[in-house]
């Protein structure tokens, strides 16, 4: 999905969007570092941000930008909680 499309959801508007290279990346992709959640769920359809939307359990995280300038994509993160 492109970032545009992410952000018509209101859950991620004001989420931060990393790109690839940037350091905080790991603050959504990894469960320690993202906080106390059992797992973290990567979602690169709007279909899967919108059913993960829909289920409680999970909190939308923030999203990472990837590719080349022009072919960039944006990758959903969302934390299960325990």
């Amino acid at each position: 999905m492109t970032e545009s499309q992410l952000l018509l959801f209101p859950e991620f508007r004001p989420l931060p969007i990393y790109d690839e290279h940037d350091g905080r990346v790991n603050s959504l992709t990894t469960v320690p570092a993202a906080g106390n959640y059992a797992r973290i769920r990567e979602c690169a359809t709007i279909q899967e941000v919108t059913d993960c939307l829909k289920t409680p359990r999970l909190v939308p995280l923030g999203a990472l930008r990837a590719g080349a300038d022009g072919r960039q994509v944006v990758f959903a993160y969302f934390g299960e909680m325990m």
